[in-house]
């Protein structure tokens, strides 16, 4: 793919249905279709070493990889990806989804791609109940799950960021239902497709789609109309596979 880099501010790389937006030495405008980027995890620049880390570590973090980005380096502010993961996207996508859990946010770490070119985050959920699986998960145990998006802090002490438009990422402590497939081919490993946050018996979407988005109907109703609604749909949807 050929790739036309500029020396202003900003570089965009076209990637099929994704753009990645490169902004250099600017801040992007705050909006609140957008998530809380300051509550991401982050991965510490000095100890990203690829030598320190387990062959499973290395595995997870080389299918990041991107032959379409730079290098991060401390002249970037934020990565921004733009993407397509809503369009068609219904509220409850059960069909969609490998697995779909309810569950507590216990621990949360950035990383790298192998090749430094993208960052990621690693969710560990405690799964409190599971509501469709692909045989993966477990009741009463634990599961790693994965989303692109992270910051990077440099030795100086500035903070880069990493975020793909309109999806936000969980917060430990937080309990949610997650929708979660395998986002590569050949890859065993969850990725968050989208999810909603339960408090305080009120339902609160993760992710922050266009306005109309059919996820934002469950916004601010009770925990027990979407637990009803999603055990309609997974019933729909395990009799449509029949």
């Amino acid at each position: 793919m050929k790739q036309n880099w500029k020396t202003a501010t900003c570089s965009l790389v076209v990637i099929t249905l994704t753009t990645l937006l490169i902004i250099n030495g600017q801040k992007q405008a705050k909006n609140e279709d957008q998530p809380d980027v300051t509550q991401f995890p982050t991965v510490e620049y000095q100890t990203r070493k690829h030598v320190n880390l387990s062959e499973e570590r290395k595995k997870k973090s080389k299918k990041y990889n991107s032959r379409h980005t730079p290098v991060i380096t401390e002249s970037l502010d934020q990565i921004s990806m733009t993407s397509d993961w809503e369009l068609r996207l219904p509220a409850l996508p059960v069909a969609k989804s490998a697995a779909v859990i309810i569950g507590e946010v216990t621990d949360a770490q950035a990383h790298l791609s192998e090749d430094e070119t993208r960052v990621y985050s690693e969710f560990i959920v405690r799964v409190d109940e599971v509501l469709k699986s692909d045989g993966q998960v477990q009741l009463d145990s634990s599961v790693a799950v994965e989303r692109f998006g992270g910051r990077v802090r440099f030795p100086s002490g500035k903070v880069m960021v990493a975020a793909t438009d309109h999806q936000d990422l969980p917060h430990v402590g937080k309990r949610y239902v997650l929708f979660l497939i395998h986002e590569f081919v050949g890859d065993e490993d969850y990725t968050i497709l989208t999810g909603y946050e339960l408090r305080d018996g009120r339902v609160f979407p993760l992710d922050k789609p266009g306005r109309g988005h059919p996820i934002l109907a469950y916004k601010g109703v009770s925990e027990a109309s979407l637990l009803n609604d999603l055990g309609v749909a997974l019933a729909n949807s395990l009799s449509q596979s029949k």
